[in-house]
């Protein structure tokens, strides 16, 4: 009889096989160099936290259309890496932040999410930065 996983309530992988996917495509687009690896994850971490610095700015600013674009490039970092998490909360941003219609409500709890997300982002690359 084989035994079957329990279901998750979140249909996303967990926060370590995101970290442990993470240090697999540094390690693919390395040759598994560690000190590549560590400079790319380096250059991910610090990336990330300009990329939130500038999240929590356009958000206190109420910069719709500077909020769009932000998204747009933070999804493209999350494409490469694999995170389907981050990339689908860039779309949500990018559509709630696009919308003809403003609601503010919908807004804040994105950016909740994706601040959320991009603090896990960055404390991935930052431990493989200092792990490899």
């Amino acid at each position: 009889m084989s035994q079957t996983s329990p279901p998750r309530d979140e249909p996303f992988p967990t926060r370590s096989e995101r970290h442990e996917q993470r240090l697999r495509m540094l390690t693919d687009l390395t040759s598994a160099d560690p000190a590549r690896i560590r400079a790319l994850a380096h250059a991910f971490s610090h990336a990330n936290d300009q990329d939130l610095l500038q999240l929590h700015t356009l958000h206190a600013d109420q910069s719709w259309t500077g909020l769009s674009l932000l998204a747009h490039r933070i999804k493209g970092a999350a494409q490469m890496t694999g995170d389907i998490r981050l990339s689908m909360l860039c779309a949500e941003l990018g559509r709630i932040s696009s919308a003809p219609a403003r609601d503010a409500q919908a807004l804040d709890a994105c950016v909740r999410r994706l601040e959320s997300a991009l603090g896990e982002f960055g404390e991935s690359f930052r431990q493989i930065a200092q792990g490899a």
